[in-house]
């Protein structure tokens, strides 16, 4: 399929982390700007949008408001006869909140095969993070952790992220952290982490329209296109 020019870019197809629904969280701010980006998405040959608002303290969202601002977005898209299928999960904030929500076995947001999205503060390691993943895994849910490239406590080592991903954690990387967005040790990480075949998700967490630049620029890098080629992600299943 040729793509972004001349050059033939095979697609993603399903994307698995964006911020899209309007007024809910630090990513689309109208449903005009969420269509802009949809449209965009499209163009980039994604057939599948999986969208995960964040459920954070700073966004304290509920499976209410997330599948009410889904319902509003479909009913748009099909208006504006839009050639693409979106669904939504939420990306959560793993801390005492979440865990509560997960001890007392409240519906948790998931897709696909229960996977789960979720992140950890980026600054600090997680004290309890791996005994949350464990938890978890035993309720049947698959965690998948978001943008793993992006922690800045890394200080540009993986160990951390080895130790999760021998637990059974599942991982997302984020396209534009492999076209440069987020700066050069992201971009270090992410494809370090693509080398070593640990990545099972790419995902274009898109929350504004100059995300999609550097989605572009990510999508077309070789280490992308060579995970694409061989079949080594898990979004085409969600199809």
């Amino acid at each position: 399929m040729k793509l972004f020019g001349k050059k033939s870019i095979n697609p993603l197809l399903v994307d698995i982390h964006s911020h899209l629904i309007p007024n809910i969280d630090d990513g689309s701010q109208s449903l005009e700007q969420s269509i802009g980006m949809i449209n965009e998405l499209i163009s980039i040959g994604f057939k599948k949008l999986i969208t995960t608002p964040h459920i954070h303290p700073r966004y304290p969202n509920t499976t209410e408001i997330i599948m009410s601002g889904l319902k509003e977005l479909q009913v748009e898209i099909k208006r504006k006869k839009m050639d693409v299928e979106i669904e939504a999960a939420a990306e959560y904030y793993v801390d005492e909140v979440f865990y509560a929500k997960l001890s007392s076995d409240e519906p948790i947001l998931s897709f696909g095969d229960r996977y789960v999205l979720v992140e950890s503060s980026f600054v600090n390691k997680p004290v309890f993070f791996e005994s949350v993943m464990f938890d978890l895994q035993s309720k049947g849910y698959r965690p998948v952790l978001a943008h793993p490239e992006r922690y800045q406590f890394l200080e540009g080592r993986i160990d951390w992220l080895e130790e999760l991903k021998s637990m059974g954690v599942l991982f997302q990387v984020t396209l534009g952290s492999i076209g440069g967005y987020y700066g050069a040790m992201p971009q270090e990480i992410g494809r370090r982490l693509l080398q070593k075949e640990m990545v099972d998700f790419l995902g274009s967490d898109l929350h504004r329209e100059t995300h999609l630049e550097f989605l572009k620029k990510g999508m077309k890098s070789k280490e992308v296109q060579k995970c694409i080629n061989q079949n080594r992600l898990k979004n085409k299943e969600l199809l």
